[in-house]
């Protein structure tokens, strides 16, 4: 079972990679978890730096949070591609999830980044989310 994410995002225009990015993380702000918005902020702006893309068009910028109760998701989708981030040989990234896991659980994070991946993984579930053309079809999804 995937984790559901407390926000979702479906893109039907071109988006660029830092306004996606900044909504998504807007979304978990107001999710109702209390943490300290700048310091996660700059932690996710650390792994950015390393490197998101985690092939299948999945950007995935995380960041492990002391003190959070579970791990909070937002997820969107951009057919087109979100513009402005480097990928490995210039593929296409249409699906971005930004993860926030409790950094007293390694185990609650992989799971997370797992259920991702197995979604992404799956043709017919990538092909439905890359269709989908309203937040509710593609909560749905999930």
């Amino acid at each position: 079972m995937s984790l559901v994410p407390c926000h979702v995002r479906y893109c039907s225009q071109p988006e660029t990679f830092a306004r996606a990015l900044g909504l998504a993380y807007d979304a978990l702000v107001h999710a109702g978890y209390s943490f300290d918005a700048l310091a996660v902020w700059d932690s996710l702006k650390e792994r950015i730096g390393q490197g998101i893309y985690m092939g299948q068009g999945l950007l995935l910028p995380h960041a492990r949070i002391l003190g959070l109760p579970q791990p909070l998701m937002s997820f969107s989708v951009c057919p087109h591609g979100f513009s402005g981030i480097k990928t490995r040989g210039d593929e296409l990234g249409q699906f971005l999830c930004v993860l926030l896991s409790p950094a007293e659980s390694a185990t609650a994070h992989t799971i997370a980044i797992a259920g991702v991946a197995k979604n992404l993984l799956d043709p017919d579930w990538k092909k439905k989310a890359l269709a989908a053309t309203s937040e509710d079809e593609l909560k749905a999804l999930f």
